[in-house]
């Protein structure tokens, strides 16, 4: 909830509020830079001139927003705020592991983002993401930087690499501070480029 309450006055040309208007006020988001729905009683009758918007929430985070309050007969005022994310629930793949080859990194990096519990990315979690794989249909070894803290609630993994080939893979990101964990999309890994011989089976 935005808080505090939005309150709207009407008012004379001169600024005054006018302790004689009771009509209603409506509210509404005119410039929109996150997508976000409002939430909560658009309408209200005004008290003294004054009217209170006490339950009003957007579920997205962003910066830019700007709400319209509008009466009947009256200019229209606006307002321009921010809406910051929760604090740190889950977490999330934002982007996930690529089909590789043996040995080689993951390319483009694997990256982790801290949620809020709307999917917004919690920009103030700051702590510690590790990543290790789930799923591992070719027994294979996850190297590389596997923990790094996340910066504005993204954790970014540049040089992760498997030495196994395999179809459907997963990795799995938990945090410290503990958030819900998550697993990522299957992904394959596939044979590098042939580097040198080995007699599979002996001579009898």
């Amino acid at each position: 909830t935005i808080a505090p309450a939005v309150r709207v006055a009407a008012q004379d040309a001169q600024g005054n509020t006018l302790a004689s208007f009771t009509g209603a006020v409506s509210v509404a988001i005119g410039a929109n830079p996150a997508g976000g729905t409002l939430s909560g009683t658009t309408s209200v009758s005004a008290v003294a001139g004054v009217a209170t918007f006490a339950d009003l929430s957007l579920n997205r985070a962003g910066g830019g927003y700007t709400l319209l309050a509008s009466g009947a007969g009256l200019s229209i005022a606006t307002q321009t705020f921010t809406i910051s994310p929760g604090a740190a629930a889950g977490l999330s793949f934002q982007a996930q592991p690529p089909a590789a080859t043996a040995g080689s990194a993951l390319t483009p990096a694997v990256q982790v983002a801290a949620l809020d519990n709307l999917g917004n990315v919690a920009t103030g979690f700051v702590g510690a993401v590790t990543v290790a794989l789930g799923a591992n249909p070719g027994g294979a070894t996850l190297s590389g930087t596997t923990s790094t803290p996340a910066v504005g609630g993204v954790a970014s993994f540049g040089t992760l690499s498997l030495d196994r080939t395999g179809v459907g893979y997963t990795l799995v990101a938990s945090a410290t501070p503990t958030l819900s964990a998550a697993t990522s999309a299957p992904f394959d890994v596939a044979a590098g480029t042939a580097a040198r011989l080995s007699v599979t089976t002996q001579p009898s």
